[in-house]
């Protein structure tokens, strides 16, 4: 029987759209970074519009149009450089060579 496999390293979870806190796994044994919702939802579920759920139903003939605009970002979602090069100094998998050569790139003189 095979091992299972690790877990991850880091969560990224949505913040409550009306309280702000951060959702917490059950199990509690990575670290989160809480995203708002609204980038949580455009990384999670490409598409979804509604990060808040329905419920009930509408009467007859009566259409929605209380959902937010969808994120259309202009480039693609990015991480900090220095922030990201400094999280990947400090995984022992940097030295790795497919790993390396993003460190690299983001290091950056800084």
């Amino acid at each position: 029987m095979a091992p299972p496999p690790p877990g991850p390293d880091v969560l990224l979870v949505p913040r409550h759209p009306f309280t702000g806190e951060p959702w917490r796994p059950t199990d509690g044994t990575a670290p989160v970074v809480p995203l708002d919702i609204g980038v949580w939802a455009h990384l999670a579920v490409p598409g979804e519009t509604s990060p808040i759920p329905a419920t009930g139903a509408l009467p007859e003939g009566v259409l929605r149009d209380d959902y937010p605009l969808p994120f259309h970002p202009r480039r693609p979602f990015l991480p900090h450089g220095r922030a990201f090069a400094h999280t990947l100094a400090r995984l022992p998998a940097a030295r790795e060579p497919w790993l390396r050569a993003h460190y690299d790139s983001h290091r950056g003189p800084y």
